[in-house]
């Protein structure tokens, strides 16, 4: 059975927007709620990380969604 994980990835912040070039860590959620929450706990204005959603993985072939 094919399998999602919804990936969500913490970036720093370089002149007010998230250089999504640079990864500082990944998590995996079950649910595109719990990513989504996640996010909303995570990111505070003036912070010097930010977390962004990236989508969803098909956890058996890896391709994003």
């Amino acid at each position: 059975m094919t399998r999602y994980v919804h990936i969500v990835q913490v970036h720093p912040v370089e002149n007010g927007e998230p250089n999504l070039h640079k990864v500082k860590h990944e998590i995996e959620f079950p649910t595109k709620d719990w990513a989504m929450e996640y996010i909303l706990n995570f990111n505070t204005p003036g912070a010097p990380l930010e977390a962004v959603y990236h989508g969803r993985v098909n956890d058996a072939t890896g391709e994003l969604e």
